[in-house]
């Protein structure tokens, strides 16, 4: 330790010095501001006609009169922060930074400039500065300190902040002026604060706290005894030896670099007591002035303990498994949990409140909250609070195996279980699996109240401030029915450190009121086999404003792989399955993912802020595949680029909608659509392929247009199992592609790709494996085309070029209800067994539809569009014979039943969307016209057994022709069976 006694007597002059001097200056300081702010009011600066008489001793800024004052808004205040234009305004407020109410000190606005007489007798300005808590998160100044003209300080404060400390030598100077600065985004909010301002014209250098805390990796509030800790002392005199202890005990010392700042490695002494300590630094200032500083601690202890909880019990118990604790208000009340125990509910129970638990875990003892005995998970029901399970400022904790509801009847900012770090340390290890979260009734309109909504999900990990985390896992949960989205990792910008260690993976979100996946602020986030469907839906759906299923904001090189994304609603202009957003540094990799018949379409570019502002960000899009999601979306400008190479685009209901701006290289990709085209700006394109109206950009090399003979192009569902758009045997995409260096070693299959040093070209496409022969697929695998869409979100899917679709809602009414059974010529088969926003329906165009089954009656159920209502079929039979058969479905709207088929049923309306993409309400309209679906009977000879029917030819797109919703072998006689 340093001694203090100099020190002491230092301060205790300076205090003295201040009260004698605080009372006379005041009003000579005030009448001088008054003057000065009148002719501030006529001119931009502000001078006194005489130069005010140096202070003495140790003085407030605020009570010595300034030789001149500018100010960016109104005057500067007095002991006050900056308020409206008028001096001694109504609007002005204590200082105040970062929470810390300072009672002396000057309030300005950037651009301000302060200058005070000192007549070469001081020796030191002090100050802590900072942006007023009155801007809230805004603001961004650039404070500085120049002596006679020449900078010997400057320091940059945003709005979240904490004050910085001001130490200046200033011996032999005769002039001070204070300055802030805006920065390049303007003034606004910039309210600077210069709290505590001191001059120092006494005989000794005033000692100043040293600033310390926890390193990175460091968190002190969860020490362990025998582990190591890293602590940051700043503030010190450059190559100044530096002490640390603990509790009072010495644990080691150091020596500051040459910027004042030592960096101090030790052991927690093992056999440390548990709970809350001190720790402590000493050293010399920056003038060799003895100082000292302090940081609060805490010393966990480590234990395996059990607490169970039974909600169910008639009584509170002391948390054996014997006799539980039987309310969330007593697992609260507990106090602070050790590092290794855990917190147990009874499966099959609901316990009702607010789950907030204390305490912090460690690497390898995390705290944990589970569930115990047989049976379904255990319900933590919040019943509105902020979030049902809220753990804050905490490390190494795991939730895990429950049932969490936050329900509501009004809807504010809401989250199912909430991780938060409210400070500036960095905390670790969070693990969040297996859990099923449900009925968050959280913010649901982004327009109205854009906090609300960000802050609103079914699982969110929050920074506040500059805190951060070290280790997020996000796994292996069910997140539905949950306002403003599935899971988040937020941050603000003004973090100083990413989250790192972050993955999300394996979590099954659908029907929330947002976003799928947003992650803030993290450092190499992996994001893998997750799915979001049937996103804006649900119990709390989207209102208003705009989301996206995955994206990343503020972070670095992150990458979404193997995740779906489909079924998306509307909203303003985003609701696209993929975005990469603002403030990404390094590449942003979209790879290996699966979309389908999303409003907004494929991909939104917002790396700049959707505007076209300038970026140096690269993105990545390959070997994905899209299906009815052809639209690109955002613009952007600099030196990134967007390389988009070998994804598989088909679109049979949609045209290709290319909305983005932005340097681009667009390579090996397939686009099948019934239109649209490609942006030539900033642009290039090489060996794409193209098929059904959409034509190749001008310019492009090695295009190559026509069927890309897919296995069963749009028979994707809602999992990344798509097998049909693989290339079959003689596809002239096989081998058609140019190479491309680092593209990730293997395709959307899994196969390995060509890369740059492989002797054979690639293939166009997300397939890079050999052609597949071509064989008879079961219906299911062959099906094209989404002819249902249901109130939710009726612009997924189409019939006709003009985008129309049956109603489920109507067909319900009708008595054709989705996944419940329906006969016809006696054979009976089951109505729309998939989800409803998946593709329904088989677009005859030749293909081979395996069939199984016997009976007398080959049933096709389906209708026709345009004037195609007929064609001829082939069955082939197990005993090798085939027959041919015209195949006849009447058109759905006009069509009647005939001698071989009847109506199944006949709605009472149908929708149509006006856009191929996004809109508002009135893109969607009801058409008040009966739209029917029939069925056709194909007799089967006696002892005759279907192995396969071959459809008629057509166009697989969306066009006029047959459209097939099922083919089911039935109506089998008594007695053969």
């Amino acid at each position: 330790m340093y001694p203090q006694t100099s020190a002491k007597r230092a301060v205790q002059r300076a205090t003295k010095d201040l009260a004698k001097t605080a009372a006379a200056a005041a009003s000579a300081a005030l009448m001088a501001a008054t003057l000065i702010a009148a002719e501030t009011a006529a001119s931009p600066a502000a001078t006194a006609a005489e130069l005010p008489t140096p202070p003495t001793g140790v003085v407030y800024a605020s009570d010595v009169p300034w030789a001149s004052m500018s100010n960016g808004w109104g005057p500067a205040e007095l002991d006050m922060s900056n308020g409206g234009q008028a001096l001694g305004d109504a609007n002005r407020r204590p200082l105040t930074i970062d929470g810390t109410v300072y009672a002396k000190g000057i309030g300005t606005h950037a651009a301000s400039s302060i200058t005070y007489n000192l007549g070469g007798q001081c020796r030191q300005f002090l100050a802590q500065v900072g942006v007023d808590d009155t801007q809230g998160d805004r603001g961004r100044v650039d404070f500085k300190v120049l002596v006679d003209g020449v900078e010997r300080f400057a320091g940059e404060r945003k709005g979240p902040d904490g004050a910085l400390p001001v130490n200046v030598d200033l011996r032999g100077g005769t002039t001070l002026q204070l300055k802030v600065e805006a920065g390049p985004e303007g003034n606004g909010n910039d309210h600077a604060d210069w709290a505590d301002a001191k001059i120092n014209c006494s005989d000794e250098f005033l000692a100043v706290p040293l600033r310390v805390e926890g390193s990175v990796g460091t968190n002190l509030n969860s020490l362990v005894p025998g582990t190591p800790a890293a602590v940051v002392v700043r503030d010190l005199q450059p190559l100044g030896e530096v002490a640390v202890t603990l509790g009072g005990e010495n644990v080691t010392t150091g020596v500051a670099d040459q910027s004042g700042v030592a960096t101090l490695t030790f052991v927690v002494p093992v056999g440390t007591k548990g709970g809350a300590t001190e720790l402590g630094v000493s050293g010399p200032g920056p003038f060799g002035t003895p100082s000292s500083g302090t940081a609060k601690a805490n010393i966990v202890t480590i234990s395996s303990t059990k607490y169970f909880v039974d909600c169910s019990a008639p009584t509170a118990g002391d948390g054996t498994r014997e006799s539980p604790l039987n309310s969330i208000a007593q697992v609260n009340a507990h106090g602070a949990f050790a590092a290794g125990e855990s917190i147990l509910f009874r499966a099959g129970t609901s316990c009702h409140g607010a789950l907030t638990p204390g305490g912090t875990g460690v690497a390898d003892h995390p705290i944990t909250l589970a569930s115990y005995g047989d049976g379904a998970k255990p319900t933590i029901n919040g019943g509105g609070a902020v979030a049902a399970i809220q753990i804050t400022n905490a490390n190494h904790w795991t939730v895990t195996g429950l049932h969490v509801v936050n329900p509501s009847d009004t809807p504010i900012r809401r989250v199912g279980i909430l991780i938060e770090n409210s400070g500036t340390a960095q905390t670790a290890g969070i693990v969040v699996a297996g859990n099923h979260v449900e009925d968050v009734a959280g913010w649901r309109n982004k327009a109205t109240n854009g906090a609300g909504f960000a802050q609103s999900a079914g699982i969110m990990v929050r920074t506040w401030g500059k805190g951060s985390v070290d280790g997020i896992t996000i796994t292996d949960n069910e997140v539905n029915d949950a306002a403003g989205g599935g899971v988040k990792i937020s941050a603000p910008d003004t973090t100083e450190r990413y989250n790192t260690k972050v993955y999300v993976a394996r979590n099954n979100i659908h029907e929330v009121g947002g976003d799928a996946i947003v992650i803030h602020n993290s450092d190499a986030p992996l994001i893998e086999h997750n799915s979001g469907l049937n996103l804006g839906q649900g119990a709390h759906p989207y209102e208003g404003g705009n989301f996206a299923g995955m994206w990343p904001y503020n972070s670095k090189n992150p990458v979404f792989q193997f995740n779906v994304v489909g079924n998306s609603t509307t909203s303003v202009y985003d609701s696209t399955a993929w975005d990469c957003d603002m403030k990404i540094v390094g590449t942003c990799l979209f790879q290996y993912n699966y979309s389908y018949g999303n409003a907004g379409g494929f991909y939104l570019n917002c790396v700049s802020n959707c505007g076209g502002g300038a970026t140096a960000t690269n993105v990545v899009l390959r070997y994905n595949i899209a299906q009815d999601d052809c639209r690109l979306g955002g613009s952007s400008s600099g030196t990134g680029k967007h390389y988009i190479y070998n994804n598989t685009f088909y679109c049979p209901s949609r045209v290709f909608l290319d909305d983005m701006t932005g340097p681009r290289e667009v390579r090996n990709n397939i686009f099948v659509a019934p239109g649209g085209g490609l942006k030539t700006a900033s642009a290039v394109y090489a060996s794409n392929a193209y098929f059904g109206g959409i034509l190749p950009p001008a310019g492009e090399t090695g295009s190559v247009l026509g069927d890309p003979r897919l296995v069963a192009g749009g028979s994707g569902q809602s999992s990344l199992s798509v097998p049909g758009y693989r290339l079959l045997s003689g596809s002239p995409l096989l081998g058609a592609g140019v190479r491309i260096n680092d593209d990730g070693g293997r395709d959307f299959f899994g196969n390995p790709t060509s890369g740059a040093s492989s002797v054979g070209a690639p293939n166009i496409g997300a397939y890079q494996g050999p052609g597949v022969a071509a064989a008879a697929l079961p219906f299911g695998a062959l099906v094209n085309q989404t002819s249902v869409a249901n109130a939710a979100n009726p612009r997924n899917g189409a019939v006709t070029s003009d985008r129309r679709t049956f109603s489920e809602e109507a067909l319900a009414a009708a008595g054709l209800v989705s996944g419940e059974g329906y006969a016809a010529f006696g054979v009976s088969s089951v109505w729309h067994p998939t989800a409803v926003g998946t593709p329904d329906t088989l677009k005859a165009a030749g293909q081979e539809v395996a069939v199984s089954g016997k009976g007398r009656t080959l049933l096709v159920t389906g209708f026709s569009t345009g004037n195609v209502s007929s064609g001829v079929a082939t069955v082939h039979f197990t005993n090798g014979q085939k027959r041919d058969v015209v195949l006849s479905l009447p058109n759905w709207l006009t069509g009647v039943a005939s001698d071989t088929s009847v109506v199944v049923a006949e709605s009472a309306y149908h929708q149509r969307h006006r856009q191929a993409y996004i809109g508002g309400p009135s893109t969607v309209v009801r058409v008040d016209e009966p739209a029917r679906v029939f069925a056709t009977k194909i007799d089967i000879p006696p002892a005759f057994e279907v192995s396969r029917v071959t459809l008629p030819q057509g166009s697989a797109l969306v066009d006029e022709g047959l459209n097939i919703m099922d083919i089911a072998v039935g109506n089998l006689p008594v007695g053969l069976g």
